[in-house]
């Protein structure tokens, strides 16, 4: 049973423990499957970093065509998909296509949505035009504007990718609501990660850091570089927004360490890069209990950071991710519908504020620190939310497991 990954996101040590969580699981249980997994001309450090070693995984970095002719190229392709099979990096990579018995595409966000990713369209309409079985696993989708031609014709092809897929699974409620309106079938599940519970060991050189006292983690996000927040709020609005924060969460905890967890790597100076940010922030708060954790560390091991801690407070959707899977208390800090969906299936929305609106005015502010504070407050161990999210996930890979044995 050959497989070929696609769209897999990197560069994320939350995408990196869904991707580990699916692969092993895919390998316990299907013992005769082989997987390869595609990239296109990303980062190899960043793909070596994701690796399971096995003999049946095989990690594939293609060279794309580059310039700005591959870019105009591609965007001409998106608006006439029967021409997508002509792309000189299509024509690379439909060899892989064609050795695969079943096409999977990778967990992850919103690419079929919010961000109009048109790679990740091509990706999958190779599959449909090869006429593959397509597996598109523990995703989140939409938002659909239809503001633009462009917002209308990438609305277009993801429906017809939607109902072309053989099987599909969502990862949180929002996205199972859109898919409803649209009549899509699928399969309700959680985020992959929730398929394991790992556990590491920390180096003795993050143990010194962290050091003796009692700690709670604090994952913020730099926000501007998302398309709902871009150009509407600044660097220094974000920077304030979470000395704000800090200054609750030090409330609650005042002597404790604030472990920060960067979640994205090998970003180097770019405005997604969770390190640099937190450096800054941690200047500008100017405050000496807050600890930044370097970016090299594996998602396994901030797992292991993450279930040490008292409480984590988050505004990484992975960051919530791994204190429900560790039992570890949280406060969400929901700046996308992914966030509160995956709590809505857990019912455990008590624990998440919607910081959405907040920087649209001071009382919209004021509004959001009293939520973290009582959020705070309430947060506790919960075991039976771990185990309800562990459920959700080994169901779905139960049922998708039987469907790739029918597919074959």
């Amino acid at each position: 049973m050959n497989f070929l990954i696609v769209n897999q996101p990197l560069n994320n040590r939350g995408d990196e423990s869904a991707h580990k969580a699916l692969v092993r699981a895919m390998l316990n249980s299907l013992p005769d499957a082989k997987i390869n997994i595609l990239f296109i001309g990303r980062n190899q450090d960043s793909v070596n970093q994701y690796q399971i070693i096995d003999n049946r995984v095989k990690y594939v970095n293609v060279e794309p065509l580059k310039g700005r002719v591959r870019r105009v190229l591609f965007r001409f392709l998106m608006l006439f998909p029967f021409f997508v099979m002509c792309h000189p990096t299509s024509r690379k990579i439909i060899p892989l296509y064609k050795k695969a018995d079943i096409i999977m595409c990778a967990p992850g966000g919103i690419c079929m949505g919010g961000f109009q990713n048109w790679e990740h369209i091509w990706l999958l309409l190779i599959a449909k035009f090869l006429k593959k079985p397509t597996v598109y696993y523990g995703r989140s989708i939409g938002p659909f504007p239809i503001t633009t031609y462009l917002n209308r014709i990438f609305k277009k092809q993801s429906i017809k990718l939607l109902n072309y897929f053989s099987f599909i699974s969502l990862r949180d409620s929002r996205s199972a609501n859109l898919a409803d309106l649209l009549n899509v079938k699928y399969e309700k599940t959680v985020d992959s990660a929730f398929l394991e519970s790992p556990c590491a060991e920390i180096p003795n050189d993050v143990k010194e850091l962290i050091g003796q006292k009692p700690y709670v983690v604090f994952v913020p996000n730099k926000l501007i570089w998302h398309y709902a927040y871009k150009g509407k709020v600044s660097l220094d609005g974000v920077l304030s927004f979470y000395k704000k924060i800090l200054d609750v969460i030090m409330s609650k905890y005042p002597e404790y360490n604030i472990v920060m967890l960067p979640q994205t790597f090998n970003f180097d100076n770019c405005k997604k890069g969770d390190v640099n940010f937190f450096k800054d922030f941690k200047q500008y708060a100017n405050c000496q209990n807050l600890i930044v954790v370097d970016d090299i560390y594996s998602s396994d091991i901030q797992q292991t950071i993450i279930s040490k801690s008292d409480c984590l407070i988050g505004a990484r959707y992975h960051s919530i991710v791994f204190a429900i899977n560790q039992a570890v208390p949280f406060v969400a800090l929901s700046y996308e519908h992914k966030i509160m969906g995956l709590l809505e299936s857990l019912h455990k929305t008590d624990f998440a504020v919607d910081i959405s609106s907040s920087f649209d005015s001071d009382e919209n502010m004021k509004k959001t620190l009293s939520d973290v504070s009582t959020a705070l407050n309430l947060a506790y161990k919960d075991e039976d939310a771990q185990k309800k999210a562990k459920k959700i996930a080994e169901e779905c890979f139960v049922k998708f497991q039987n469907k790739v044995i029918d597919l074959v």
